[in-house]
This record gives C-alpha cells, structure tokens and sequence, in this order.
C-alpha cells in the first residue's frame, strides 16, 4: 500500500508523485476538500469501539479456535485473566 498527493480538478485526478513498482492497482480516494465544505454524498469516518472478541475475529484466529469444543471454556478463568 503507497499514499500518494494528488490533485483533483474539473473530473480529473493528478498524481504529484509516481507509484513505485505499480503497473496496474485499485485506488481508494480519500477526498480533503481545500475549503473544508463538504458535499451531500461525503461519508464521514468515525471510530468504532472494538472489544477483544471483535480484535480476535478480525486476526482471523477465530476460526481456528471458535469450535464447539472450546465455545464453553470460560478462557479468562482458564488463563487467570481479569475483565477490564
């Protein structure tokens, strides 16, 4: 993943800087507007409060060790670990 400068102007976007290596990518834009306005169609990003279960799904790990065998295990109890 690279992040480059661009501008933006009549439906054309510029690049200020060359991708290195790259000869073919699927750009994701993020847009900031020169005098801060913002139009109808612009989604604003907010953080999500993300708890451990969801940071382990996301590592991918859940589907090694999200089995019926273990789905009953009380695994703070098991490792001694106290909630938050």
């Amino acid at each position: 993943m690279q992040a480059v400068k661009a501008l933006y102007k009549e439906g054309r976007i510029q690049l200020l800087e060359p991708l290195c290596g790259v000869t073919e990518a699927e750009l994701f834009v993020i847009v900031l507007d020169k005098n801060e306005l913002t139009g109808n169609t612009v989604t604003t990003f907010s953080p999500v409060e993300v708890n451990s279960e969801q940071e382990f799904k996301s590592l991918g790990l859940a589907s090694v060790f999200d089995t019926n065998e273990d789905n009953n295990v009380d695994w703070e109890d098991m490792f001694d670990v106290k909630p938050w």
